[in-house]
């Protein structure tokens, strides 16, 4: 009996599969197969200072927070978080909150604070990108918030960072992710909100500015890469 021969592929099918092997290919070269971790085996409890120049903590349940009870979203995407009062005599109280994730993909992305507060009831009045100096020549990139509810005004100083980069916009954090995807890793990230109750005023930005430029000097410098990416953290180790 006569062996029968494999079918021959049709020029048109080859044509049509060619497309298909390409993307599979770039699919595969396109997946991450590394890790970039910034905080390392750092407790942000302990790196960062109880007292950060004339504020010190004070016990309170007032500072607005993600939902980390077990199996909840927030609980899945941030690893460590930190949520403390400081008073000071002479100085507007500082909410401050920061999260931590080790892995930042299409599923556990950071949730920017006009996702949290509107959450929970609160409407953002006004968002405007920031530049806030901090020690050394360079600024950090951040946003201004105002939020609202029946009873209190915050405003709000946050900014975000994937692996080195600092997105100031929900835009550039999806941009940046996919840049250190495309680079083939997967970041980490955290966000760091500091917030306060009274006026929106300018005054009160800078407030909030000053403390936050305070706070980076003094965090301990081995976790500083983890709230500000590698280059900032060095121009402000090098300006200390």
């Amino acid at each position: 009996m006569a062996k029968r021969r494999p079918p021959m592929l049709k020029r048109r099918d080859l044509l049509l599969g060619l497309p298909l092997l390409a993307a599979a290919g770039g699919a595969y070269a396109m997946t991450p197969r590394n890790r970039l971790n910034l905080l390392g085996d750092v407790k942000l409890e302990k790196a960062i200072p109880l007292k950060i120049g004339s504020w010190s903590v004070m016990p309170s349940n007032a500072v607005v927070l993600p939902d980390s009870q077990p199996g909840s979203l927030a609980a899945r995407l941030y690893d460590q978080t930190v949520s403390r009062l400081y008073t000071s005599d002479s100085e507007l109280p500082i909410m401050m909150v920061i999260a931590y994730g080790s892995t930042q993909s299409d599923q556990l992305q950071l949730h920017r604070p006009e996702t949290c507060y509107t959450a929970v009831g609160f409407q953002i009045t006004e968002a405007r990108p920031v530049q806030v100096p901090v020690p050394g020549p360079a600024k950090l990139p951040a946003r201004e918030l105002v939020a609202s509810n029946n009873e209190r005004t915050e405003p709000i100083l946050y900014w975000t960072r994937i692996g080195d980069y600092l997105p100031a916009s929900g835009t550039e954090q999806r941009l940046m992710k996919l840049r250190s995807e495309f680079n083939g890793y997967v970041a980490d990230g955290a966000l760091i909100r500091l917030s306060t109750v009274a006026e929106p005023s300018e005054e009160t930005f800078a407030t909030l500015q000053r403390f936050a430029a305070t706070m980076l000097e003094s965090t301990d410098p081995v976790a500083l890469p983890a709230l500000v990416g590698r280059p900032l953290a060095a121009e402000i180790k090098g300006a200390a």
